[in-house]
């Protein structure tokens, strides 16, 4: 998104405070998340309550986070003019896209973005500086990397609707979102809403 157009947004003021609890959430979070990472990937999620207690701390946020909806639909309705290179759209039935992509590569990922759980606004400049940050939240390779997409499919599978939809679109699509914006100059927006 162009710079002049990222000042237009509507409803900013206060959009990515992280909840209050989540640094009360965060200890128990990374202790999950390396329990995984050391091989324990449960696809019977909905009846993991780790799986459930992030599901429920996401849906948090989006609950309580009204302030964001003319933001949410100000960025929404700008897209659907876009050529899709331009953006990422994930579109899935119960499974909170942002909670996948965050139980798959973990709290000291999610929380080194951006914003908070999939929304922000960067300008340009911005961009260009926090493109390390998403190349290391994002930018797996190897073992890592498919160890990384087995939680997501778990996730998309136990806590959704979703068994089809291909994990790799949701590690690799924002990350070539900002590569491109980064590139050409322009400023990037994240909005997650849930219907």
């Amino acid at each position: 998104m162009p710079d002049d157009e990222l000042g237009r947004l509507p409803g900013l003021d206060g959009l990515f405070v992280p909840p209050a609890e989540v640094e009360g959430e965060r200890a128990w979070w990374e202790a999950v998340h390396e329990r995984n990472r050391a091989g324990r990937v449960v696809h019977r999620l909905w009846e993991d309550e780790d799986a459930d207690r992030l599901g429920q701390l996401i849906g948090r946020w989006y609950e309580g986070a009204d302030a964001a909806e003319g933001f949410r639909g100000a960025v929404t309705g700008w897209l659907d003019e876009r050529e899709p290179e331009r953006f990422f759209a994930a579109v899935m039935r119960k499974a909170f896209p942002f909670g996948a992509l965050a139980y798959g590569v973990g709290p000291e990922a999610v929380l080194g973005l951006p914003g908070w759980f999939g929304e922000f606004v960067l300008s340009a400049d911005q961009v260009w500086d926090r493109l390390p940050e998403f190349e290391a939240a994002l930018g797996w390779s190897g073992e890592e990397r498919e160890r990384i997409l087995d939680r997501v499919r778990a996730w998309l599978v136990g806590l959704g609707d979703e068994p089809g939809y291909p994990a790799e679109e949701l590690l690799d699509g924002p990350l070539r979102v900002v590569r491109w914006a980064a590139a050409r100059g322009w400023g990037v927006v994240g909005v997650a809403p849930v219907y």
